[in-house]
């Protein structure tokens, strides 16, 4: 199971399916996958670590933000 899948069970397809159509889900996307990469860097100190980690976290809040403002207004804007 990927990261994306653990930090958004019932989402992760939602996202990958509209991040090419909607530039905000899309660059919030390219952010986590970034975090994901920095938080998995065996060469960073914990404390770097952990706020990759909290980044990420951050970044799929907002992801999850983004999916559910999109499903109230009913478009992919």
């Amino acid at each position: 199971m990927s990261k994306i899948e653990a930090d958004l069970p019932l989402l992760a397809s939602i996202v990958r399916a509209r991040a090419p159509e909607n530039k905000a889900i899309l660059e919030a996307l390219e952010d986590y996958e970034l975090a994901c990469a920095k938080e998995k860097d065996g060469t960073m100190r914990l404390d770097e670590k952990a706020e990759w980690s909290r980044i990420r976290k951050e970044v799929a809040a907002e992801l999850e933000r983004l999916i559910s403002r999109q499903s109230k207004s009913g478009g992919n804007t």
